[in-house]
C-alpha cells in the first residue's frame, strides 16, 4: 500500500488524514487487509449460505415479570401527580 493508494482511500471515504498520521493510517490499513485475507483460508465448504440473514430463528425464553411495580412510590416523590401520572406544566397551547 502506498501513499497515493491511501489517499485515494481517504478521499473516497471523505476523511481527511494528516501528514504525521499518514504512515500510521498505511500501516493500519495493511493490517485491516491481512486480516481480512485470512478469512479466505477458513474452509467453508460445508456451510450453507443464507438467503436472508433472517432464517435463523430467535431463542426464545418464558416471559416472566422480574420488576417491581413501582409506580406509587414513584408518584409519591413527583411535585405534582395524580392516580397514575406526573403532572407538568403546559408547555404549548
Amino acid at each position: 500500500m502506498d501513499k497515493e493508494t491511501v489517499a485515494t482511500i481517504s478521499y473516497l471515504s471523505r476523511l481527511a488524514f494528516d501528514k504525521q498520521n499518514e504512515e500510521k493510517i498505511t500501516r493500519d490499513l495493511e493490517n485491516i487487509i491481512k486480516f481480512v485475507d485470512q478469512l479466505d483460508s477458513i474452509d467453508t465448504s460445508d456451510i450453507e449460505p443464507l438467503k436472508s440473514p433472517l432464517e435463523k430463528t430467535a431463542k426464545t425464553r418464558e416471559d416472566k415479570i422480574s420488576a417491581q411495580n413501582r409506580k406509587e412510590q414513584f408518584l409519591k416523590n413527583a411535585p405534582d401527580a395524580n392516580d397514575d401520572y406526573f403532572l407538568v406544566p403546559r408547555v404549548v397551547e
